[in-house]
């Protein structure tokens, strides 16, 4: 029976081309650097520990041949930087041609979308179950792919010899992973035989798989220092070994044999996010994937030009005020009220890693260059459908938040932690804010939460992860 050993990989400066060609659409993206080995495939081999290929896992840090959807939640911690991440993910063990077994460096995963317009995405169903290339192979897939970091890009073939990268510190060999995008609606795992989820065409899926979800793109980077070249069409990856009792007798294939598992360990409100209000939207969700979110539970404009005025499903928030000539209150003022339930920050992690914004979409109606626009704080105790400018809750005017911005039109990220964790520490489950303008008479305009750009309060969790 032949010993395997493990040799690290090291840290080294090093870089990773992504597979986006077929990809244009939004996507978001996390990077988690390796965590453990073990002989498990909780998906195939489920309560079989030491039974299947050795496989590197990445993400959540108790994934072994017991994991669930269940276990990823009650256990959070991950080697991923989005803290919503709790997935876990894991790919078989690459093996040098001179024998030695070595870790990978990372892997960066993208959560990609084509076609939204016309066929848009749902989210991960809770308990989601993946995989994709083929541990049999013995020919190119065209959902895996190889990269040398000095070479000519990503490739589905082998054969290529893989030199220094430009670091001129190591070899780095990526391997990239597709994931299948169109799930059958029906079963959360796959089994022997049954597959549970296949491949859109042009963005489609079809008849039998119609839920058409983010691609999965995952690529395992492998830093090799001291490493001078790799030829990869004598490097190999783990295969289910032959088992004697309880002794394992280790079995290799070619890079051929390439596959990955995915199982979903994301939060449900960071999935609805990813397409609801992410991709589906047409826009990039990079690194801001929420651990949860709240839309605003009520959101109004209140004018000292109107003062019985109620304006409980507003098409628009308004914002204008003008501290100069005499004042703010010889002045015409609007501002905009706004309220959330506030998401709870998780229990067991590193709270220092989160983080409280307002997501807001709109801007500056005039054309004058960027000013800045104040967030401040309100009571709670006010009712969309009746609040008025003369019955509003007092402002104090003494702002939690500044958003600086001009009259494009976009998504605004306003960092509020400071004064939501305040809210928190009193006990409050609401947290509400005016939003009012630059004090020199500009006009501002923001879309509420009933449209379909949304305004929420988000909380995300975010510790960065070297792409050594």
């Amino acid at each position: 029976m032949k010993r395997t050993t493990l040799a690290p990989v090291l840290s080294a400066t090093a870089f990773l081309i992504a597979m986006q060609a077929a990809h244009a659409g939004p996507q978001a993206h996390v990077v988690c650097s390796y965590s453990h080995t073990l002989g498990d495939d909780a998906i195939m081999m489920p309560g079989q520990p030491n039974h299947a290929m050795l496989h590197d896992f990445f993400g959540n840090t108790r994934t072994d041949a017991y994991s669930t959807r269940a276990t990823l939640r009650q256990h959070e911690a991950t080697t991923c930087d989005n803290k919503a991440d709790g997935s876990a993910y894991w790919a078989p063990s690459l093996r040098l041609p001179d024998g030695t077994v070595v870790k990978p460096a990372y892997q960066k995963t993208y959560y990609q979308s084509s076609g939204v317009d016309a066929h848009p995405l749902q989210p991960f169903p809770a308990g989601l179950e993946l995989l994709a290339g083929d541990h049999h192979g013995s020919a190119p897939n065209p959902h895996v792919t190889f990269l040398c970091a000095n070479g000519k890009g990503y490739s589905n073939k082998t054969g290529e010899v893989c030199g220094l990268r430009k670091a001129k510190d190591g070899v780095q060999f990526n391997i990239g992973i597709e994931f299948p995008n169109c799930w059958d609606g029906v079963n959360l795992k796959p089994a022997h035989g049954l597959m549970n989820a296949t491949y859109a065409t042009k963005g489609q899926c079809p008849s039998a798989f119609p839920v058409k979800i983010p691609t999965v793109n995952m690529n395992v980077a492998y830093v090799l220092p001291g490493v001078t070249s790799l030829d990869t069409s004598k490097a190999q990856l783990s295969l289910d070994p032959v088992m004697h009792g309880d002794e394992r007798e280790e079995r290799w294939g070619s890079l051929y044999t390439a596959h990955a598992d995915f199982m979903n360990g994301w939060t449900e409100d960071a999935a609805r996010y990813m397409t609801d209000l992410c991709m589906n939207n047409g826009t990039d969700c990079g690194t801001n994937v929420p651990y949860g979110y709240s839309p605003a539970k009520a959101n109004v404009w209140l004018s000292s030009m109107e003062p019985k005025a109620s304006q409980p499903a507003p098409q628009v928030l308004l914002v204008q005020d003008n501290w100069k000539n005499g004042g703010r209150t010889r002045n015409s003022e609007t501002l905009s009220l706004v309220k959330f339930t506030i998401p709870l920050l998780p229990a067991g992690q590193d709270a220092s890693t989160f983080k409280y914004r307002v997501r807001i979409y709109g801007g500056k109606v005039e054309k004058n260059g960027a000013d800045q626009i104040f967030f401040y704080p309100a009571s709670n105790n006010w009712d969309p459908a009746t609040v008025n400018w003369t019955s509003r809750p007092a402002c104090s005017y003494n702002s939690d938040a500044i958003l600086y911005l001009n009259s494009t039109r976009e998504y605004r990220m306003v960092d509020v932690d400071k004064a939501v964790r305040k809210a928190l520490a009193k006990g409050e489950k609401e947290i509400s804010w005016y939003i009012g303008g630059d004090r020199q008479g500009n006009h501002y305009q923001f879309e509420p939460s009933s449209s379909h750009e949304n305004l929420i309060l988000m909380l995300t969790g975010f510790k960065t992860t070297p792409e050594i």
